[in-house]
C-alpha cells in the first residue's frame, strides 16, 4: 500500500543510530544513506523497491519539526518486540507517549507502545496478535 513514510530530523547522524537500534529487533534494518537530499532509508527488503521509513533533513532548508496528529506505526510480531522496542526507546533519548499494553479500545489484542523520537515524532510498535 505505502512507497515510504518519511519524516525529518535535525540530526541525521543521530536519527540514523536511534532507528538502527530500535527497528533491528522488527526485523528492520538501514539500507542506504543517501546524499543530495541527506535521507537514511530503512527497510526489510535487501533491494531499493522495498517500502521504506525514510529520514531527511527537511528538503527547504528550514528546522524540521513533527506533525500535529502524524504518528507512524511499526507492526511487531509479538509483544515481547513490542517491549523491547519500547525499552530500546527509553534507553536511547526517546520519551515515554504511552507505556507498552493493550488497547482494548482499538481492538481486543492491540498491543502497542508509544514513544517520541529525539526530534519529537511520535512512534508507536504494535502487535495484533493475542500472544
Amino acid at each position: 500500500m505505502f512507497s515510504h513514510v518519511t519524516i525529518g530530523t535535525n540530526d541525521l547522524a543521530r536519527a540514523t543510530i536511534f532507528y538502527g537500534r530500535l527497528l533491528a529487533p522488527l526485523g528492520i534494518t538501514l539500507l542506504a544513506l543517501k546524499h543530495n537530499p541527506e535521507r537514511a532509508l530503512f527497510t526489510q527488503s535487501t533491494t531499493d523497491s522495498g517500502t521504506a521509513f525514510c529520514i531527511y533533513s527537511p528538503l527547504n532548508g528550514e528546522r524540521a519539526t513533527p506533525g500535529n496528529g502524524l504518528m507512524v506505526a511499526f507492526e511487531a510480531q509479538t509483544r515481547a518486540q513490542v517491549d523491547d522496542f519500547y525499552a530500546i526507546a527509553m534507553a536511547n533519548g526517546a520519551s515515554d507517549e504511552g507505556t507498552p499494553g493493550l488497547r482494548p479500545q482499538y481492538s481486543p489484542d492491540y498491543y502497542g507502545a508509544y514513544i517520541r523520537d529525539p526530534d519529537g515524532n511520535k512512534i508507536c510498535c504494535v502487535c495484533h496478535s493475542a500472544d
